[in-house]
């Protein structure tokens, strides 16, 4: 093992809501102590307080402490409410670090473990002042988890689903360099794949200040003055980070981006001394000549130190011999301290400390520390080869960049570890040319997906990552969520437009996919040319399929490929050819043959590309010569065979006489009017889309029938009256062709077209086929039945799918249609259609595979901005008087989970629900209203609807005890638990309960 990556971060501190902002301000001296005069705390600190002439009114405070989105890791409100803001804020933290990392927890994560520390515990105290207030009894096992230290990093690993050690670390000060330790040990011992180290201190109530005393460890002015003349003592802060670790030879063969590596840590204690608070030099001074040894990292590599640096006079003396003692033999090592701007952020301190040796390993920049003024007299001697970085400065000496960092906990528990910069990144080739992204976002809620799209845009737009880069981490390093939307550009700016668009996110309306493949008449030259650099084997296998026909028509196929220039300028469609149709170009695919095998070719070439992605069709249909493509995927035909048929059912048709097709915009009765003398329907599309068929001289008749009602038809590119008895010759040579062939049973559902219903013998009857090219295709029937079992219809090559659903849409209901290829008309890339196609899909809740798009070298692992949460304020505090240090005032008081959401009932206050409503319901509709009763008086939700899921909205196992109770107290009756959760949904509960009172005979009391 090589070491001990980092590969993600997150964290808030003083004065910085990210830990980007946290490394700016860093470098410019900025410093995150919030600072009030007396003035501004009138009424939440106490007068007696604020009138003290030792009062110091300033803290280390990060904002947002109480805000949080339980429905993001399926808590419900109320256990919100009753769990300490620290856990939560962990909890939120770590999730964005394994976001930051790329980390999606599941079975390809492996083991990942959990080692946390939690700074002291306040909040119960509140709660529990907040229920004896009320007179409501405390529920002690919820309090217990909500609370107790020890539950802080297991619960992180039961809500994100982490199946590694998840451990509690509690060494005060030196909690979060500790859990760092403990962390790397995990992972150079094999107990864990992955190791997220985090800690989370924050005061709870708010403090705003606090009292000096002389020889104490606050300072008197509020300033941190580390190593200074002036050290006076610290200022207490609040702080929350997370850091994902892996081991250094996975990370780099995984493709992890690598902020750092640990080479090495190590842990002692002072043991016995004059007093528990007391420091230690000699002890100090091993712990760091032990992490050197265990790094095998000679002192004289270590370019800077990041302190611990308390501010204190006699611990920053002590510290400052220790590291003389270790370091001093070097010309210069530039030591420094973040407690200067952000203050003592106690457990978090270390953490805080080592997130600033990361990023000055990895940038080269060491940060200043600040208001040093006069350096303390030890820190002047030059025999002691340490220097005090009092202004940000490049990395001091050549060679790798290596930092030590220092924690030291009160009552004696120490740290040290050694820090590298990241390995170079591999040597990649020359810059290739921009290739087309598809950047999938999801969330739990709409609004979160439109935010987390707003983020990502001004990262891109800011060139912060590239768009291939946003792909890949939105593909594989994200959670995929309910609520989903996608963004596709041939390039930065159009993936940036594609995100500014102000489209609202769907949920996945579920079901299997049906592939549907049209029929000639909307083919065109260079179709799905685009493709071939996207989609693998797609040029080869096209050509094979191509290099097959043109051996059996005896001609070179290849030039259909060759695309058609389209106009310059942006233009999203080409008019020209929308409105008329034209094809001067196309005189290759003018030859019914070649159209006949080009068209067949392509669409089984992308079908093969689909499926190869992961896209398996449940269902498949086609319209006409689609429908011999949708056989031969369902296994009735050889592809050898299938190009067989293809290409002779196109020569049998061009021996027939010619004729013409017109589509005509009306219903199939109105049709049938304009039906007889050589004309017959061909084609039912759509409710209102049908196409007659027959003489060419009796169908321009029917035109010009129809142009003196006003009505409109559009003549279709054919030479020959498809799905009409002027093909019966044809039809009755080519079933002679299929019986040679010997079809087989389809290995998949098939729609045929003849009847618009599943297949069951028919595609594997020869004079089926006959059959196919004489009557009409009942397109229409056919999409309906397909929607009734398939959630989406994919249109696999140029057709008209979108338009026919549209008009069918009564029939189709919320039945997804994608389209795969362009219309002839439409200035789009292909390869941005085919992955808008696939984004679709996705959307639709299918999973493509879309490993096989990657360019190779992959993109590297890009730092994006996490997935937003619907944060509201759950304080349980905003219901009392009097916080601030001064003690809870026992007045009647409801908790808040932040505006609008309305009072929550406190655990084991089922009895409250009992007050209201009558008792003894049993109808289906007024047992559903008791019931969403007590779900919200459990949950702390509201507006239960019929579909809401128990589980979902954060039940538990000690809620379900909660509900079975409640239930019994409503109804007057004992339900079985295992008939009250036989369905989790309100409306099922409902049912169920119902359903066992009519069996029992059970009546309500």
């Amino acid at each position: 093992m090589t070491g001990i990556a980092v590969i993600g971060m997150a964290g808030r501190v003083p004065g910085a809501d990210r830990l980007p902002v946290y490394w700016d301000n860093l470098l410019r001296g900025r410093d995150g102590i919030t600072r009030m005069p007396p003035g501004q705390l009138r009424g939440i600190v106490a007068d007696a307080l604020l009138d003290d002439p030792r009062w110091v009114g300033a803290s280390g405070r990060i904002d947002g402490v109480y805000d949080f989105d339980p429905a993001l890791f399926g808590m419900s409100p109320k256990e919100a409410l009753t769990t300490d803001p620290q856990h939560r804020l962990l909890l939120s933290t770590v999730h964005q670090a394994l976001e930051d990392a790329c980390v999606v927890p599941g079975a390809d994560a492996g083991r990942v473990g959990v080692f946390a520390g939690i700074g002291r515990n306040r909040h119960e105290e509140l709660v529990r002042a907040v229920l004896a207030a009320r007179g409501e009894p405390a529920d002690e096992m919820a309090l217990e988890i909500g609370h107790g230290n020890g539950h802080g990093g297991t619960k992180v690993a039961y809500r994100l689903g982490l199946r590694g050690p998840a451990l509690a670390v509690q060494s005060a000060c030196s909690t979060g360099l500790l859990a760092l330790h403990q962390a790397v040990q995990a992972l150079a011992a094999y107990d864990c794949d992955i190791a997220v180290a985090g800690v989370s201190t924050v005061r709870v109530p708010d403090e705003y200040g606090y009292l000096h005393y002389d020889g104490g460890i606050g300072s008197h002015d509020g300033y941190c003055r580390a190593f200074s003349a002036r050290a006076g003592g610290g200022v207490a802060g609040d702080g929350v980070i997370a850091v994902v670790l892996k081991r250094l030879d996975d990370a780099t063969a995984d493709g992890d981006r690598v902020d750092a590596v640990v080479r090495g840590s190590a842990v002692n204690n002072d043991g016995a001394k004059s007093g528990y608070a007391m420091v230690n030099a000699a002890s100090q001074e091993r712990v760091i000549r032990d992490a050197l040894l265990f790094a095998q990292v000679d002192p004289d590599e270590v370019g800077a130190v990041e302190a611990h640096g308390s501010g204190t006079p006699l611990g920053d003396a002590v510290e400052w011999a220790a590291l003389s003692a270790v370091y001093g033999r070097r010309d210069r090592v530039l030591v420094g301290s973040v407690k200067s701007a952000v203050g003592h952020l106690r457990e978090a301190a270390g953490l805080a400390g080592f997130v600033r040796a990361v990023y000055s390993v990895r940038t080269g920049r060491i940060p200043p520390t600040l208001h040093v003024g006069l350096p303390a007299q030890y820190v002047g001697r030059s025999e002691t080869g340490l220097s005090l970085a009092r202004l940000a400065q490049p990395w001091p000496t050549a060679g790798p960049r290596l930092a030590g960092v220092s924690a030291f906990g009160l009552g004696g528990t120490n740290v040290h570890v050694i820090v590298e910069e990241p390995p170079a990144p591999p040597v990649r080739p020359e810059p290739q040319p921009e290739r087309p992204a598809l950047v999938l976002l999801s969330a739990h809620s709409a609004g979160a997906v439109e935010r987390t799209a707003s983020a990502w845009r001004t990262a891109i737009e800011a060139g912060e990552v590239t768009p291939a880069e946003a792909a890949d981490v939105s593909q594989t390093g994200r959670r995929h969520r309910r609520y989903r939307r996608i963004a596709v550009g041939h390039d930065r700016a159009g993936l940036v437009a594609d995100l500014a668009d102000a489209r609202t996110p769907v949920e996945p309306t579920g079901g299997d996919v049906c592939f549907v493949f049209p029929g000639v008449g909307d083919h065109y030259q260079g179709m799905g040319a685009g493709l071939a650099e996207l989609l693998p084997d797609f040029g080869r296998r096209l050509e094979q399929y191509l290099g097959t026909c043109g051996d059996l028509l005896g001609r070179d196929l290849r030039g259909a490929l060759r695309p058609v220039s389209r106009p310059a300028g942006g233009a999203a469609l080409d008019l020209r050819r929308l409105v008329d149709g034209s094809r001067a170009q196309d005189s290759l695919l003018s030859d019914p043959l070649v159209a006949h095998a080009v068209l067949f070719s392509v669409q089984l070439t992308l079908a093969r590309s689909l499926q190869g992605l992961g896209i398996h069709p449940a269902a498949v249909t086609g319209h006409s010569l689609g429908e011999l493509v949708a056989a031969t995927v369902a296994g009735v035909f050889t592809e050898q065979d299938a190009l067989r048929i293809v290409v002779r059912r196109a020569a049998l048709v061009a021996e027939q006489p010619e004729g013409a097709m017109l589509a005509v915009g009306l219903g199939r009765e109105q049709a049938d009017e304009f039906t007889g003398d050589e004309v017959w329907l061909a084609a039912v599309n759509s409710p209102r889309s049908c196409v007659l068929a027959g003489a060419r001289a009796a169908v321009l008749d029917v035109a010009d029938r129809l142009e003196r009602r006003g009505l409109h038809g559009r003549l279709l590119p054919s030479r020959h009256a498809f799905h009409t008895p002027l093909l019966r010759d044809a039809g009755a040579r080519l079933a002679q062709l299929v019986a040679e062939i010997g079809p087989a049973r389809p290995g998949l559902p098939v729609i045929a077209n003849l009847t618009g219903n599943w297949a069951v013998d028919e595609l594997s009857d020869p004079g089926y086929w006959q059959r196919q090219l004489t009557s009409p295709v009942l397109f229409s029937d056919a999409l309906r039945t397909a929607a009734e079992r398939c959630g989406v219809l994919v249109e696999i090559g140029p057709g008209q799918l979108r338009t026919l659903a549209t008009q069918a849409r009564a029939a189709l209901g919320r039945c997804t249609v994608v389209a795969s290829m362009r219309r002839e008309y439409q200035n789009e890339h292909d390869d941005v259609v085919l992955l808008r196609c696939l984004g679709q899909l996705w959307q639709a809740g299918a999973e493509p595979d879309l490993r096989p798009l990657r360019r190779s070298p992959a993109p590297r692992r890009a730092s994006l901005p996490a997935t937003a949460a619907d944060e509201r304020r759950f304080a349980v505090t905003d219901g009392i008087g009097g916080i601030g240090g001064i003690g809870v005032a026992a007045v009647p008081v409801t908790l808040v989970a932040g505006a609008g959401a309305g009072p929550v009932t406190p655990a084991g206050a089922t009895g409250a629900a009992t007050t209201s409503g009558a008792a003894g319901v049993t109808a289906g509709d007024g047992l559903e209203a008791v019931l969403a009763q007590l779900w919200e008086a459990i949950l702390g939700a509201t507006g239960i609807r019929p579909a809401d899921d128990f589980f979902e909205l954060g039940g538990d196992s000690m809620m379900s005890v909660q509900l079975i109770a409640g239930i019994e107290q409503r109804l007057g009756i004992d339900v079985p638990a295992i008939t009250v959760f036989e369905e989790s949904t309100l409306s099922g509960m409902a049912r169920q309960i119902t359903a066992w009172q009519h069996r029992s005979g059970e009546p309500s009391r």
